[in-house]
């Protein structure tokens, strides 16, 4: 590259990365828009942080097959759930299914986001020991609860597709609690502003000084707000994606009650890995890709209502 090339303005930015840039500026604040320095601040951290959100879409596993004979034959799937009705009732019970059954009648199965809340709980159960079943033992049990369907789709990759731009709004929402905060600790702090300059005004000494700390916090609140502060901070928030958003890998040996085995030698126990989504709010959701037979779906969700019909007398 020649010295003058140096001199040449930047390319534009393309239009998948431009409208990204866009829609973060104006998450944050519309104001930044109008910069005419945005897009080459914003460009680098955009394009990274949504990098980020494709390969974490793309390290979720799956897809796995989640139907009701599968409860019985794969170790994962029997992990999941209580029983196997209850794979019926989440089919059942998801709007997401429900809406793409109706959008897609010709269509044989589908893909989706699986999230569930993992739960260890100690107490004193079943333990396979060898050959024997031992009651009353101390254990330790992994089981989950609030399975939620979400992002459904035709293909893996419309899926894969979805979650990158949920993941990459996830994170551009990741920044709004701390100026939201600031916005209103300024109205706030505006109101205690009013009342102490009525008091300045009857002559007390300590209200001046008030009034004077009260403006430099102001000021102070004020330039993190400005539009060239705001867009710096938002390159900053998104060029650490990870702090935000990540995944966290587990690993788990258990039986067919569920109990974690205490020996990894342990025999009658099968080795699971599981993904769990830390958000930025810091709650895990345990995380895979599943594949849905529809005709399955459509079973669990006639069984669904007409069971919500059926009345004992």
């Amino acid at each position: 590259m020649g010295f003058f090339d140096w001199l040449k303005p930047s390319p534009p930015l393309d239009a998948a990365l431009r409208a990204r840039v866009d829609q973060a500026a104006a998450a944050i604040d519309p104001r930044i828009r109008q910069l005419g320095t945005h897009e080459k601040i914003l460009a680098p951290a955009v394009t990274l942080a949504w990098d980020y959100c494709e390969r974490l879409a793309l390290a979720i596993p799956g897809p796995f097959a989640v139907a009701h004979a599968a409860f019985a034959s794969d170790p994962l799937v029997h992990a999941l759930f209580g029983s196997a009705d209850d794979i019926y009732r989440m089919l059942a019970t998801s709007q997401g299914v429900r809406e793409y059954l109706d959008g897609h009648p010709a269509e044989t199965h589908c893909f989706a986001l699986l999230g569930m809340r993992r739960k260890v709980a100690a107490g004193y159960g079943m333990r396979l020991a060898g050959e024997m079943v031992r009651g009353d033992e101390p254990v330790k049990t992994l089981s989950f609860a609030d399975h939620t369907i979400g992002e459904v789709g035709a293909s893996l990759d419309e899926v894969q597709g979805r979650l990158a731009r949920t993941m990459f709004d996830s994170l551009l929402q990741g920044l709004l609690p701390t100026v939201e905060a600031l916005r209103q600790e300024r109205i706030a702090l505006q109101e205690d502003l009013a009342l102490t300059r009525v008091r300045v005004r009857q002559g007390s000494a300590d209200a001046t000084r008030q009034q004077a700390a009260l403006e430099s916090r102001l000021r102070e609140i004020a330039a993190a707000l400005e539009p060239e502060r705001l867009c710096a901070d938002l390159a900053a928030h998104l060029a650490r994606p990870e702090s935000a958003l990540h995944l966290d890998t587990l690993r788990y040996r258990i039986d067919r009650f569920g109990v974690i085995a205490e020996d990894a030698a342990q025999k009658e126990t099968d080795a699971l890995r599981f993904v769990e989504l830390v958000g930025r709010d810091q709650r895990h959701w345990t995380v895979m890709l599943v594949k849905i037979d529809n005709a399955e779906a459509r079973i669990a969700i006639e069984r669904f209502e007409a069971g919500r019909r059926y009345i004992v007398i």
